[in-house]
């Protein structure tokens, strides 16, 4: 088990965010956040990277308190968040060496340089942020997020607002961390990206997990006599709010 999310609960504000949320992720798998806006999905992400501490329970990485963000922690667990976070100042080579060196990576140059290879943005990584598209920053924020090697990565809304063309390089691209033996998180509301991407799901609403399992389970739970799409099955858990499996 690399992710263990044990009867978390977390609130801001006096607003209670989450309540007794409990995920596990088996290693290497794909997992997909589903849930209406306003669900906990991005705040959950926060606390499984250490960026919050919940109010109650515990979140675990690979036996890791994502609390107290230890140096080994830091190194397990990768974010890439929805916002764009590569500085104007710095082209994106710069950057990705930047965070190389406060990673403490011995030959920042040659791991950049992998990376890049790896992520295919070598053709434009001495470019400035503004220079690029919006899939072209998206697949740099990944490729800088996995500099030091992290076994699970975080993705909150990985491909939202990208076209076809870029959605689909986004997607191979969490294939091949997947064929890599990684574990991915992504948060999407996209049903054709959860089908397509995630072994498994879990569907949040108001702060509250009604479902783990597969695309398939939940469609065969919802309507067990017809067959209905993901669609279908997510708006109808959106809108009554009843815990199934």
């Amino acid at each position: 088990m690399s992710v263990l999310v044990e009867q978390v609960t977390c609130s801001r504000h006096g607003q209670v965010i989450l309540r007794n949320v409990s995920l596990e992720m088996k290693t290497g798998e794909v997992m997909g956040l589903l849930g209406p806006n306003g669900a906990g999905k991005t705040t959950l992400i926060r606390l499984m990277a250490g960026l919050a501490r919940p109010d109650a329970g515990h979140i675990r990485v690979f036996g890791e308190d994502a609390a107290r963000r230890s140096v080994k922690f830091r190194r397990l667990i990768g974010l890439v968040p929805q916002e764009n976070t590569f500085e104007s100042e710095l082209t994106i080579e710069q950057s990705m060496l930047c965070t190389a060196k406060l990673y403490g990576i011995v030959d920042a140059r040659t791991r950049v340089e992998e990376v890049c290879r790896q992520f295919q943005i070598g053709s434009w990584r001495k470019k400035y942020p503004e220079k690029l598209s919006g899939g072209m920053k998206r697949r740099a924020m990944i490729a800088r997020a996995m500099l030091p090697s992290p076994d699970v990565l975080l993705l909150d809304e990985p491909s939202v607002g990208l076209d076809p063309d870029m959605r689909q390089d986004i997607w191979q691209a969490v294939r091949n961390l997947k064929a890599a033996g990684k574990t991915v998180l992504l948060t999407t509301h996209y049903m054709e990206e959860a089908e397509e991407l995630c072994d498994r799901i879990a569907f949040l609403r108001a702060g509250q997990v009604l479902y783990t399992g597969t695309t398939t389970g939940i469609r065969q739970q919802i309507s067990p006599e017809q067959e209905i799409s993901l669609e279908d099955a997510f708006l109808a858990l959106a809108l009554e709010g009843r815990r199934i499996g």
